[in-house]
């Protein structure tokens, strides 16, 4: 009577700790924004374009009223923008700026057109480009129209740069910059040349816009400030990528172990925990093939129990193989793994010392990798994974993920036995 109860406080136990690393998993995911899915190539996400677009919309409508709100505080202090005439009045100069509050206005109707687009959820790659694009027209009507390449305003051309950093890629940073710098070349020699001649400039800056030198050095200094700021954006952006790509690793690895841990809260069937175990593995790694031997009873040998393949993989030639070997070193690298309780990732099977030539004709010389699956520490079994498929080797990152899910599942596995048992 007592050792059921015992057997009954375990397994209650047992159940939850599992319950609580699972919740505590999950938990952790979410406090740090984390996908819970595979680990892949880094990627923007739809909801963190949306974030970036929706920041720099918030960021536009202040840079969009900023150029007619300086001047009109200009205005005010007597520095005004020159004009064919003498004005005789403020509400003269006022009008007189019809230019600047039509591109404003212009800037205000895009940028509630971007709010809109984003809140009907439609394609936001072609809104990214909009941004940029367009950001780069206005502002250069803009900075024309307050004097051209002298202009006080040159600095707008920063905010399409951003953009094109955060939103497209760091090419396109230096692609913006690159074109903000000819913009204001263009503007520079029309004017020294006549060709075009800056009609509306800022009074106090008339002689310098006249001298070439000055002209020049602008130029020379703007391209500079743009491209370090596409740069800077980029590095910066590369740098936030790398580590968010980290912290979904670390995010994938702990979910994996979670959900392995969990399994026994669904079935403790031995057969089913090790078939659940081996899928968990193949979709969060992102592997084509894994195989799982157990040590047999004797405790001299292993035997395959589990060959499973992704679930994107159509028809999988499963070859319904009965693998024994023997806990011998002569047996292979499996075996080895599980003598020596060490995991291995081999990337060039074909010169591998260890490889069980038998073996590997029945699977095929693919790269590999193999973890012992470890219970208080006693070995379990072995687990091995491969990208036949693919055509790539497994990385020493999943390598190392491999061997601690290897611990986890032997824990589970060891469980799912003792249920057995006790049932």
């Amino acid at each position: 009577m007592l050792e059921k109860l015992q057997a009954r406080l375990l397994s209650l136990l047992l159940r939850n700790i599992d319950r609580m690393t699972s919740v505590l998993t999950s938990y952790r995911a979410q406090i740090s924004n984390m996908e819970q899915g595979v680990v892949a190539r880094p990627k923007i996400h739809k909801d963190e374009m949306v974030a970036k677009i929706r920041l720099l919309v918030n960021l536009r409508w202040g840079v969009d009223l900023l150029v007619p709100a300086t001047l009109l505080l200009l205005a005010a202090q007597g520095v005004r923008l020159a004009g064919k005439r003498e004005f005789q009045a403020n509400v003269d100069y006022l009008l007189s700026l019809w230019p600047n509050w039509t591109l404003a206005s212009f800037g205000l109707v895009i940028n509630a057109s971007y709010g809109l687009l984003l809140r009907r959820g439609r394609n936001l790659r072609p809104v990214a480009f909009a941004q940029v694009w367009l950001d780069i027209l206005i502002f250069s009507l803009m900075i024309f129209n307050t004097g051209g390449a002298g202009s006080p305003f040159s600095f707008l051309y920063t905010v399409p740069i951003l953009a094109a950093g955060m939103l497209l890629s760091f090419q396109a940073g230096l692609a913006a910059a690159a074109t903000s710098t000819a913009l204001m070349a263009v503007m520079a020699a029309l004017h020294l040349s006549g060709v075009l001649e800056v009609k509306r400039y800022f009074t106090q800056l008339g002689d310098l816009l006249h001298a070439r030198n000055y002209m020049i050095a602008t130029v020379i200094l703007n391209g500079v400030l743009y491209f370090l700021i596409a740069v800077a954006t980029g590095a910066l952006t590369a740098t936030i990528r790398k580590h968010e790509t980290a912290l979904a690793a670390r995010a994938n690895e702990a979910t994996m172990l979670s959900e392995v841990s969990s399994i026994l809260q669904s079935t403790t069937h031995l057969d089913d925990v090790l078939v659940r175990i081996m899928d968990t593995l193949l979709v969060r790694l992102h592997i084509d093939h894994g195989l799982m031997y157990l040590v047999n009873e004797a405790g001299d040998g292993l035997d395959l129990k589990v060959e499973r393949f992704h679930p994107r993989i159509d028809d999988p030639p499963y070859g319904h193989m009965k693998v024994h070997m023997d806990l011998k070193r002569e047996a292979g690298l499996t075996a080895i793994c599980a003598l020596e309780k060490q995991a291995f990732n081999v990337t060039d099977p074909l010169n591998h010392p260890h490889i069980n030539r038998e073996l590997a004709q029945k699977l095929g010389i693919n790269p590999f990798a193999v973890a012992p699956m470890l219970a208080r520490g006693k070995v379990v079994g072995v687990v091995g994974i491969d990208r036949r498929f693919q055509g790539s080797i497994i990385t020493n990152d999943e390598a190392v993920i491999l061997s601690v899910a290897g611990n986890q599942a032997g824990l589970t596995i060891q469980n799912a036995r003792l249920y057995e048992e006790r049932a």
